[in-house]
């Protein structure tokens, strides 16, 4: 793999090499940050979550609540 500033493909990763595993997930993660940030731009915006990015509310609205369906809460 490169050492350029776009990450490769996984493929492209010698496997073998633990800093190069590393090199690319640095990458890869680079790569989605911008897109991250937006996300969590617009979950602020809506007031989904609070400026640290916790949710500001678990409740669910009253129209939403379906006695048959388990959130997992």
């Amino acid at each position: 793999m490169s050492n350029s500033t776009q990450p490769g493909t996984w493929t492209a990763v010698n496997l073998d090499d633990e800093a190069e595993i590393d090199e690319f997930t640095r990458q890869w993660i680079a790569s989605c940050r911008p897109q991250v940030e937006e996300d969590l731009r617009r979950l602020r915006e809506l007031g989904v979550v609070d400026d640290r990015g916790n949710r500001i509310s678990t409740a669910v609205p009253a129209d939403m609540k379906d006695p048959g369906m388990d959130f997992g809460g």
